[in-house]
């Protein structure tokens, strides 16, 4: 890829990266307002977007457990989508307690991922780069 197709390459990838991190502040958003005691249309109407939307949002929280926390491929994403340093990256990520997959439980097949699984993905996506995973790696002890 000559330099121009890379750098549009670079900035599609970053759009999507604000994209779903952008999505992220607004489930956050909607939870926030939801535990406030806000109604659907109330928050809607706070958040410019519609009900239905909101009512949707409330749902994907749900099947999520409540659970917002910040992950690793969050921050990635964010580093990657606004430009941040990359040894603030490299150190949050290095001070994250990861949790590593495991087999599925009996009579499921398969693997449960864990938090970890996410930085190996964001490193198969070019999101972080090798030296950036090796030292995350090595630092808790992988």
């Amino acid at each position: 890829m000559d330099n121009d197709l890379s750098a549009m390459h670079r900035q599609a990838l970053q759009r999507q990266a604000r994209a779903r991190v952008d999505l992220l502040d607004e489930l956050r958003a909607v939870q926030n307002a939801s535990r406030r005691g806000l109604t659907q249309r109330e928050t809607a109407d706070i958040l410019a977007t519609s009900q239905a939307k909101v009512n949707r949002m409330l749902k994907a929280i749900e099947r999520r457990n409540a659970d917002l926390a910040p992950d690793p491929e969050e921050m990635i994403l964010r580093a990657f989508a606004y430009n941040t340093p990359r040894q603030k990256l490299i150190a949050e990520l290095k001070a994250f307690p990861y949790t590593f997959g495991q087999d599925a439980p009996y009579p499921h097949e398969g693997r449960l991922p864990g938090t970890w699984d996410r930085v190996v993905t964001a490193l198969a996506q070019g999101l972080i780069d090798e030296s950036e995973f090796n030292e995350v790696r090595s630092a808790i002890g992988r």
